[in-house]
């Protein structure tokens, strides 16, 4: 925070003074990290200091407003919390509140009365913030601390008249600023402050009106603050304009004892170790949010008196609220990292993947907030919360494990769907060669889905139905084809045998005719022959007649020549 912003602000609604917690306040308180707060509430009179000491709690000369007019800077209560000065792991808050007493407001003792009563029960140091010399008088301020027990109770259903409250008050402060006397001496030495605080606080003797009111109010102020001191604080400066900028003077124009004092009370208050409490519980920021919202609603109500114990429940219940929305919000992130990036696995990996996620949540719950959730209503609530997102989760695996393996078998058998959708098993044959490859498709089906999740047998037996069917249609297809092949060839063998056998029955004829010309031709030939053996017999007789005339004529030429040779002789 660079500044204080306002905590609270009062609205009148049905003619009655709200007090409504600044949403600025809440949305800051909301996002710290849930520590320990060490809360301190500065009241006290108007125009007495107060948010100048609220600013040096803080360690700071400036933040909370200052005035110089008689009309008091500070509306409501303001705050600032950051980091502890002193103590590590939890922070400082500093509630400065409306000064009592304001003149300007008509309803003003029924509105103190809810300041203090809301500073009181939220706060583990309360400073109430006085200014002068602290005689018996200044007691009479107290006044309102002896009112508290008839506002604010310890159990909640108030039957128990405000007793015991000061085993929940918080450590009280009087803080005298511009105190220039010091506490009076008995037996011989200086009492301390503290002790001057007591002697101021105790009873008198005498039972006038003014007295018992005294008695009762200053034993009221003992039993609700059993711890309780009185600081004593010098005057910063006599410069009247010094003390009118406080906010703006330097160290070096501020007397010595007021500075020394100062910084040994702030150190007081920050070393006391103490943090805010309830029902002696440590007050973290988140439960400060509640018991604040508790007791701010209690104090609204006219029919209600804010009670300790009710402080108590309605910061558990909503300490357990925050730890339960934090260990969803714990899973829901695990998950994010540890479950849904390894989707779509076996359901019994994702199963102990979200089983584990779950138990640290609800272990942490029950570290975290177990204390308050006696009963285990939170735990319970919270496993029941994470059975439900188990669940959905497994549907979720369930859902990404069907969409993957889906994908997975379109894609190995898209191959397979082209050929069918292009016929190529459309033949004699095709289905022994889809059954080859619609084997391999499960193959590398139970390849590249293993381990894809619970879907991968039930994506394959769907996928299995409609490949079967497939299947048939192409082995009933190939049968078909066979079938027709088988009748087709019969038909051709038979055309094939009657064509032999015309041609064969073609072939004896024509033998037949060659035989019978074979046959005619040979006859004709032997007649040939005949004839040309009856020719050449012819011709040889002939031959031998013509030789034989020849012979005979040459004989008989032979005869005439002889004849005539011989008749010449």
């Amino acid at each position: 925070m660079n500044g204080p912003i306002k905590l609270t602000s009062t609205r009148v609604v049905d003619n009655r003074r709200q007090i409504y917690i600044s949403p600025e306040a809440e949305r800051i308180i909301s996002n710290l990290q849930p520590r320990s707060v060490d809360v301190v509430a500065v009241v006290g009179p108007m125009r007495k200091g107060k948010s100048h000491f609220a600013n040096l709690l803080c360690k700071r000369k400036s933040g909370f407003p200052l005035g110089d007019e008689m009309e008091s800077k500070t509306k409501d209560f303001w705050f600032w919390i950051g980091p502890h000065p002193v103590q590590t792991n939890r922070y400082l808050m500093v509630v400065d509140t409306e000064g009592l007493g304001d003149y300007s407001d008509e309803e003003q003792n029924e509105k103190d009365m809810k300041y203090l009563v809301l500073a009181t029960l939220l706060s583990n140091h309360l400073v109430f913030n006085l200014q002068g010399n602290p005689d018996h008088s200044f007691v009479s301020q107290l006044r309102l601390m002896g009112d508290l027990a008839e506002h604010v109770r310890v159990q909640k259903d108030g039957n128990d008249g405000g007793n015991n409250l000061g085993n929940h008050f918080p450590e009280l402060w009087v803080a005298v600023q511009d105190a220039h006397l010091k506490p009076p001496q008995r037996n011989g030495r200086r009492l301390t402050p503290d002790e001057f605080l007591e002697v101021m606080l105790e009873r008198k003797d005498g039972l006038t009106k003014a007295i018992r009111s005294h008695n009762d109010m200053t034993e009221a102020v003992k039993a609700f603050f059993p711890k309780r001191h009185l600081r004593l604080i010098p005057a910063p400066s006599i410069d009247s304009d010094i003390l009118s900028n406080l906010d703006k003077a330097g160290d070096d124009v501020l007397q010595t004892d007021y500075k020394d004092t100062v910084d040994n009370f702030t150190r007081e208050i920050w070393n006391s170790g103490m943090v805010k409490r309830v029902n002696g519980d440590d007050i973290r920021t988140s439960g400060l949010l509640h018991i604040l919202r508790y007791y701010v609603n209690a104090i609204n109500d006219p029919n209600a008196l804010p009670s300790v114990l009710g402080a108590y429940e309605a910061m558990a219940e909503g300490e357990c609220s925050r730890a339960f929305e934090e260990q969803m919000k714990a899973f829901q992130e695990s998950v994010e990292k540890t479950v849904k990036p390894q989707m779509p696995t076996d359901e019994e990996t994702c199963n102990r993947r979200i089983k584990t996620a779950a138990e640290s949540a609800v272990s942490k719950l029950s570290a975290d907030v177990g204390k308050w959730d006696k009963v285990g209503t939170w735990k319970k609530r919270l496993q029941g919360k994470l059975e439900t997102e188990r669940l959905a989760l497994l549907n979720i695996n369930s859902d990404k494990s069907k969409d993957l393996c889906e994908a997975i078998i379109k894609e190995v058998d898209q191959p397979v769907r082209q050929k069918v959708g292009k016929g190529v098993y459309n033949r004699i044959g095709g289905f022994n060669t889809y059954v080859r490859e619609a084997d391999a498709v499960y193959s590398a089906y139970r390849q590249k889905a293993s381990g894809k999740g619970p879907a991968v047998e039930k994506v394959l037996e769907t996928f299995r139905v409609t490949e079967t069917t497939r299947r048939n249609t192409i082995r009933d297809t190939d049968n078909k084809l066979v079938e027709e092949d088988r009748r087709v060839k019969e038909e051709q063998r038979k055309k094939q045998e009657a064509k032999a056998a015309a041609e064969r029955a073609a072939e004896k004829e024509r033998l037949a005719r060659a035989e019978a010309a074979r046959a005619a031709e040979a006859q004709r030939r032997a007649e040939a022959e005949r004839d040309a053996e009856a020719a050449k017999r012819r011709a040889a007789e002939e031959e031998a007649r013509r030789r034989a005339a020849e012979a005979e004529a040459e004989r008989q030429r032979k005869k005439r020549h002889n004849k005539k040779f011989l008749g010449i002789f």
